[in-house]
């Protein structure tokens, strides 16, 4: 093990013949392991960290991005209200800062600087159960980002809540900071316990199909509240580098080919402004 390379890992990711989205499980398991070899004095460092895997070099014409308005959005995160703080802040957020699941539900207050309305996005849930694990984030790199002040009020109002939960419950409540854990009704298995990390398979399936039937929407995965959050600023005339960050893309390019059809209204409106510009309106 003291022998293992980088180089030798990324050997073992381009020999497997499975798709990007297992060689990420691959990695998740890597990581974890060598992070505790680590954390034992067993070698001096992880030479997974920062290693690259292969990626899928998907056709721009053949990815398909579902994407709400802003006005379903609106119709949504108020049948979200509607549930309770944490659903309200969790949808919210969401949308609003484009996360990937897997980042929600390993978001930890720490995290969280409600103050400066900042989210530090660090580490994503990468094994669900009794025992809860974390991993290092898809793309391999932190990232900190701006939320909108309603966003913010969202989150203070959940946190009030969760806190009256732990001090009603603080015998049985397992800690682990997360700002989106579960609560009494998510307890429905007796190995479940109040303050685990929510079940990402069930997200997007039993209450967010709900709340998108009670909102009268047409129904869209929970990962294109993502797409809704990169097509909305980008709709909105951000810079493209800047919704890259945002969503955690390695490269820009990755950005531009999965919103390449919301693009080429950007032209449209750049050659008009600049028209303004160069010969009066």
């Amino acid at each position: 093990m003291q022998r293992l390379r980088p180089a030798d890992i990324e050997n073992y990711y381009a020999s497997l013949k499975v798709a990007p989205p297992t060689v990420d499980l691959h990695h998740t398991v890597i990581h974890s392991s060598l992070q505790r070899a680590v954390k034992h004095q067993l070698v001096i460092r992880n030479v997974a960290v920062g290693v690259e895997r292969p990626r899928q070099v998907k056709d721009p014409e053949e990815t398909i991005v579902q994407a709400w308005s802003a006005d379903e959005v609106r119709k949504f995160l108020k049948a979200a209200r509607a549930v309770g703080p944490m659903a309200a802040a969790l949808y919210a957020l969401a949308v609003d800062s484009g996360m990937r699941k897997a980042e929600l539900c390993g978001l930890k207050w720490s995290d969280v600087d409600l103050a400066a309305a900042k989210i530090r996005i660090a580490r994503q849930l990468t094994k669900m159960g009794a025992e809860p694990e974390w991993g290092p984030l898809k793309a391999g790199f932190r990232r900190t980002i701006t939320i909108a002040t309603p966003t913010v009020a969202l989150l203070r109002a959940h946190r009030k809540h969760q806190a009256e939960i732990k001090m009603k419950n603080r015998s049985v409540y397992a800690d682990h900071d997360l700002v989106f854990a579960k609560e009494w009704p998510h307890l429905t298995r007796r190995w479940m316990t109040l303050g685990h990390p929510l079940q990402m398979n069930n997200i997007g399936q039993r209450e967010y199909a709900g709340l998108i039937k009670t909102a009268g929407l047409r129904p869209i995965r929970f990962h294109d509240l993502r797409h809704t959050c990169a097509t909305l600023l980008l709709q909105a005339g951000q810079p493209i580098h800047v919704v890259s960050e945002r969503l955690g893309h390695a490269k820009v390019a990755t950005t531009m080919e999965i919103y390449a059809h919301v693009l080429p209204t950007q032209q449209k409106d750049a050659a008009a402004a600049l028209g303004g510009l160069l010969y009066g309106r």
